[in-house]
């Protein structure tokens, strides 16, 4: 998302690493990059930092919804499946 898409205040809209990969099975091992170890550690930040909000988001809506959370975890636990409406249900309670 950092590299590719410009996600970042940080690095800007530059995308790293376009039309550089190897073309052969197993070309995930085997990728070539354009730019230094300060720019790829810069990216690793930026990416990282992007989880760690989106993983902070979670937990407080998780955090702020955990009455329902118990809820539909009940109703897993005893039917094993829900369907949307009666999802959309226990949330609008």
């Amino acid at each position: 998302m950092v590299s590719k898409y410009g996600m970042s205040d940080t690095i800007g809209a530059i995308m790293f690493g376009a039309g550089q990969e190897e073309v052969f099975l197993g070309r995930d091992l085997a990728q070539s990059k354009n730019y230094s170890e300060n720019t790829a550690s810069i990216i690793d930040s930026e990416t990282k930092k992007i989880i760690d909000r989106a993983y902070e988001r979670a937990e407080n809506i998780l955090r702020e919804h955990i009455d329902k959370l118990h809820v539909v975890a009940g109703i897993l636990l005893e039917k094993e499946k829900i369907d949307g409406e009666e999802f959309a249900r226990i949330f609008e309670n």
